[in-house]
């Protein structure tokens, strides 16, 4: 299944760093065999981040992104979606 997360934040985050994290956390959540990172974006002037990974998970990468919210500071929602383009 296709999962669009949303992550948005309060404080000022400098952009390396964060894409760096972000990245390392869709290497992690791979490698546990959660899910896997198919598209990131991040617009830091609006602080915001979207992803998209696919599982079969979503119990799993909740739990995984509730985890890395509480080291972040990041608030994070997870939404089931449907691709429009590739059919």
């Amino acid at each position: 299944m296709l999962i669009m997360g949303t992550n948005s934040w309060e404080k000022d985050i400098p952009k390396e760093p964060l894409v760096k994290q972000a990245l390392k956390f869709a290497e992690l959540v791979k490698a546990q065999g959660i899910a896997e990172l198919r598209e990131a974006y991040i617009s830091p002037n609006q602080k915001l981040m979207w992803c998209t990974w696919e599982t079969e998970n979503l119990e799993a990468l909740q739990d995984a992104f509730t985890e890395m919210n509480e080291q972040s500071g990041l608030k994070s929602e997870l939404r089931p979606v449907e691709d429009m383009c590739s059919e």
